[in-house]
């Protein structure tokens, strides 16, 4: 693990030095019925029979290796703590637990975004593929176009599971949801909210929301319809402000066709305004370009964020940033934290960044795709 240190002048330029990191857990493969390739991230929850120290998390393959080109659909687990620091593991010993194992067809498959919880435990997430809806081709083969699901938390610990929507695709739904669900709470979810990559009116993507209750009616909020004045193609999960508007990116479109930051105005949900377009500047894009993760708020209500790509011309094929997007107004403030390199610093943030407000309330932490001392990812903090 590499992170970026800082002095102590405000946005600083960082120091690299080396941390150590601890594995918790290697997932065995789709061979032995455990998760492969986890993508999204994880929580805490498990608010159950000493499970408070325990994570939950997805996988995007493995579990039932007679599935997905013998590649396993993905699953959802959880990973508990030491029992000795007051988990449900073994001495020192972080236990997995497989949760749920994903089919394809009418139950989903590859979930890419991580799940959030509610006060009883239940679970919720996405899922990229299955459902046994709509026309979602890898190739030549239709794997459907998603699913919303919910996994039941119950005595005993079990999760039978539960799909809230079958995404349709085309003109009137949408599909391939590649983000988690918005938002996690303490209390009850209403409605579930999220995004999807493509699918709705133009084809590239939807903003929508699911009633968290049966019949779990699904409302579609925006269809994206791309070109110079609108977004295209969002893979990230939304957030809301104290006011009830609702926040993301779009990985594509806008007027520079190098995607968006875009809000969508409370009470409706239905009315957009695009806060910012990436790369006004041309190539490279040194302000970022293409996001593909949301956002997060500080306490002055600035919005941060990351792009895959654009920051500084000297990286190859353009590495990244961590950007602040500035209110208020017209949002159009945008301040670049840090441009990846493609060195000890990383490259490419898939992923979005995150505050530590009771350690240190003004650092941001992230991880990178590429890059770092063996060119696969790096974790880094950003002053």
């Amino acid at each position: 693990m590499w992170v970026l240190c800082a002095a102590s002048a405000p946005r600083p330029f960082p120091c690299v030095f080396s941390s150590s990191e601890f594995v918790l857990y290697n997932f065995k493969g789709a061979s032995s019925s455990d998760g492969a390739s986890p993508r999204g991230t994880l929580i805490f929850g498990g608010d159950y029979a000493g499970r408070a120290f325990t994570l939950y998390g997805t996988t995007y393959n493995g579990g039932n290796p007679s599935t997905c080109l013998k590649k396993g659909c993905g699953t959802v687990f959880e990973l508990c703590g030491p029992s000795n620091d007051g988990g449900c593991g073994g001495v020192n010993l972080w236990k997995e637990k497989v949760l749920h194992k994903f089919l394809g067809g009418r139950d989903g498959a590859n979930p890419f975004g991580g799940v959030i919880t509610d006060k009883a435990n239940d679970l919720f997430g996405t899922t990229v593929y299955g459902g046994h809806s709509g026309t979602c081709n890898i190739g030549s083969v239709n794997n459907y176009c998603g699913t919303v699901f919910k996994l039941k938390g119950q005595s005993p610990w079990t999760f039978p599971e539960t799909i809230q929507h079958r995404f349709s695709g085309g003109t009137s739904d949408g599909a391939n949801p590649y983000a988690a669900l918005c938002c996690n709470t303490i209390n009850g979810i209403s409605y579930l909210y999220g995004t999807t990559y493509s699918g709705g009116s133009s084809n590239l993507g939807t903003v929508f929301k699911v009633k968290n209750s049966s019949p779990y009616h699904e409302t579609v909020l925006r269809n994206f319809t791309g070109g110079p004045t609108d977004g295209a193609n969002p893979y990230a999960d939304v957030i809301f402000d104290s006011s009830g508007n609702l926040y993301s990116t779009t990985s594509a479109g806008g007027a520079h066709s190098k995607g968006t930051v875009f809000q969508l105005l409370h009470p409706t949900l239905t009315t957009e305004t695009v806060l910012y377009n990436f790369c006004p500047g041309g190539s490279p894009c040194s302000d970022g370009a293409t996001p593909t993760a949301g956002l997060t708020f500080d306490s002055s209500g600035d919005l941060y964020g990351t792009t895959y790509g654009g920051g500084i011309a000297g990286c190859t094929g353009t590495c990244g940033t961590v950007f602040d997007l500035t209110p208020p107004g017209s949002w159009t403030t945008e301040t670049v934290l840090w441009s990846f390199s493609g060195g000890t610093d990383g490259s490419n943030p898939y992923a979005g960044v995150i505050f530590d407000p009771p350690v240190s309330p003004t650092n941001l932490y992230g991880v990178t795709r590429y890059g770092g001392s063996s060119s696969d990812g790096v974790v880094y903090s950003q002053p």
